[in-house]
């Protein structure tokens, strides 16, 4: 499993994500700051990255105009500490290690608060 932190949560999270075993970028580190969703989306393409996002909506469509795509995880909670968002991304990444060697293929796994996690296959077969 690798990650692709958007830039609209915590760059850290690709840190604490290193530190447990996880490959992982932050958007803001890859020379994509400032880039439009659809350039951040093809780059996770490229390099076979879950994007880690909580611009559901946008993700959402690209997802679902993609024949096939890496896979997203949803942060659909907003407001969230950098304690918090690490928290969701820990809690995400043990799901996906349990329920199927963390992978995400054309799925979207969201996160609506503590427990609350569900999978949506998108684009839907």
């Amino acid at each position: 499993m690798k990650l692709l932190i958007d830039e609209n949560l915590s760059p850290r999270l690709a840190q604490r994500a290193q530190q447990v075993g996880i490959e992982a970028y932050a958007v803001i580190y890859v020379g994509l700051q400032g880039a439009t969703d659809l350039e951040v989306w093809k780059y996770a393409w490229k390099y076979d990255l879950i994007v880690v996002t909580a611009n559901v909506g946008d993700f959402l469509s690209l997802a679902s105009t993609s024949a096939l795509h890496p896979g997203v995880i949803a942060f659909r909670e907003s407001g969230l500490s950098r304690e918090d968002q690490w928290a969701r991304l820990h809690e995400a990444l043990s799901f996906l290690r349990e329920r199927n060697g963390s992978q995400l293929l054309n799925e979207v796994l969201a996160v609506r608060g503590e427990g609350d996690l569900s999978l949506l296959k998108i684009p839907a077969t």
